[in-house]
């Protein structure tokens, strides 16, 4: 609320908007520019090797999770590590994304200088293909009972790289890439927020590297499509659901479902078919239910928006969405940052037994784990720390926003009374989940 009438104030008599997306082209600096092609030719190299040591070790390792490589990379270094890497910094997986560098040098090889068969991806189709794929992609980690085996983790990474790899053939690597490629996109979303703008170089444009301030890059003039409003709202409905159903309230749901007969009766019945248990058809229907509801509810707050500032600009509705960023940044990385601080200390001991078969390459296989690195006092205030400061953020971008879709200043401060009601209630769900304890 502070935040709110502060911008208020101050929107009126400084150009806020243009300071807060004025950004720094890095690349005009020679010694930048000499290294950044290199730099990013090892770093796709490196990304290459690990993704192909991840699969041999997920198919030819120990079938122990602790001890194989594959569940601690894709899990904790990968998902989590890249993902804080991609908000804080930049979206680094625009440059080391192994999938489409891969096609290309096998494309070089086999495909006679064409690299696809050049389809055209269906306007109607839009960023759907990733819709779907980021939700089977949760309900892998959040439901899947086998996502910490080995060999059945290693099948779902290559059943996804053999599904990117036949569509960047179909339609083109970068068609495939930006529409499709849930998890390209999922770090481009976390990327806008970063400082630094990383674009690798494309035969259709040029490599980029700008400095900005926060949250700037979730500002935009292009126009969000349907699909990918509904991707945002799916990311952050998802990772907000990591945390809810490992609350108490889940817990009683879950009772209340098995005392209920007709819902016990279903339960039953699904997983008699399917081999799902009962606790897995009820997860699935919550992760379900919840982007639903994020979906509904923010196009209810819309149109409210809408209505107060006196606009039919639907268009500025979906662009609302980048603002709720920076809470979902916050949230994950308050949420996730414990994960990546004590199971991320396995890296050490497997870097040297990467298939946990005994060996010590680098002398650290009996590298002990330190799981109270940090203590609870000093992770919650750091959490909500980082939800209230993403909360600041949120209501920035929201400002700016709407003094660039609104005619003028008194639409704009109306428009935003709805978008502050739900950004209020959205940091305090996320304060809410932080402070239950951990009954899943």
């Amino acid at each position: 609320m502070l935040t709110f009438a502060a911008l208020a104030l101050f929107a009126r008599r400084h150009d806020f908007g243009s300071s807060f997306l004025r950004d720094t082209d890095l690349l005009r600096f020679a010694p930048l520019r000499r290294i950044a092609h290199p730099l990013a030719v090892v770093l796709r190299t490196l990304g290459c090797a690990l993704f192909v040591l991840t699969l041999a070790t997920g198919f030819l390792g120990n079938s122990d999770a602790y001890a194989n490589l594959i569940v601690t990379m894709v899990w904790v270094l990968w998902w989590v590590g890249m993902a804080f890497f991609c908000a804080l910094v930049g979206d680094l997986w625009e440059i080391v994304n192994p999938l489409p560098t891969l096609y290309r040098a096998a494309a070089r090889l086999v495909g006679g200088g064409r690299e696809s068969l050049g389809l055209p991806w269906p306007k109607w189709l839009g960023a759907w293909p990733a819709v779907a794929l980021f939700f089977a992609f949760a309900w892998t980690e959040l439901v899947w009972q086998d996502k910490d085996l080995p060999s059945a983790l290693a099948g779902a990474l290559l059943g996804y790289a053999l599904l990117s790899w036949a569509g960047m053939l179909l339609f083109g690597v970068e068609a495939w890439r930006h529409r499709a490629d849930a998890f390209a996109m999922a770090f481009r979303v976390l990327g806008r927020f970063a400082p630094l703008e990383l674009r690798g170089s494309t035969p259709t444009e040029p490599a980029r590297l700008r400095l900005r301030p926060y949250g700037a890059g979730l500002l935009t003039t292009e126009p969000v499509p349907n699909s990918v409003a509904a991707f945002v709202l799916l990311m952050l409905a998802t990772v907000t659901f990591d945390g809810f159903h490992e609350t108490p309230l889940m817990d009683r749901i879950g009772t209340a479902a098995q005392t209920s007969r007709t819902v016990a009766e279903t339960l039953f019945t699904l997983s008699s078919v399917t081999g799902m248990d009962e606790t897995q058809w009820l997860n699935s229907v919550m992760l379900l239910l919840f982007p639903v509801a994020f979906v509904l509810i923010f196009r209810g707050v819309g149109a409210w928006m809408l209505r107060l500032a006196g606009s039919t600009e639907r268009a500025a509705v979906n662009a609302m969405v980048w603002s709720l960023v920076p809470i979902a940044v916050a949230y994950h990385l308050a949420h996730y940052a414990s994960l990546l601080l004590t199971t991320g200390q396995f890296i050490v001991p497997l870097a040297s037994d990467p298939f946990g078969w005994g060996w010590n390459l680098f002398g650290t296989r009996g590298r002990a784990v330190d799981l109270g690195i940090v203590s609870p006092a000093v992770y919650w205030y750091t959490a909500v720390t980082l939800i209230v400061v993403g909360h600041v953020l949120a209501v920035v971008v929201a400002h700016v926003e709407a003094t660039r879709r609104f005619a003028n200043h008194r639409a704009a401060m109306l428009s935003q009374l709805p978008m502050l009601v739900l950004m209020v209630a959205y940091t305090s769900l996320s304060l809410w989940i932080m402070a239950q304890p951990i009954v899943g």
